[in-house]
């Protein structure tokens, strides 16, 4: 397979997105468990 202009940004873009995928998603979860533990944090007060 020969290696292209365009399959190179093919794969840059691509990988661009996973990493921006992977990033996002443990962001997200990262601030899920932050809230959860607030949110538990408050019903333990009240």
């Amino acid at each position: 397979m020969e290696l292209t202009s365009y399959s190179l940004l093919l794969y840059l873009v691509l990988g661009i997105f996973i990493f921006c995928y992977f990033v996002g998603t443990w962001v997200w979860i990262k601030v899920d468990k932050k809230n959860l533990e607030e949110s538990s944090e408050d019903n333990q007060e009240n």
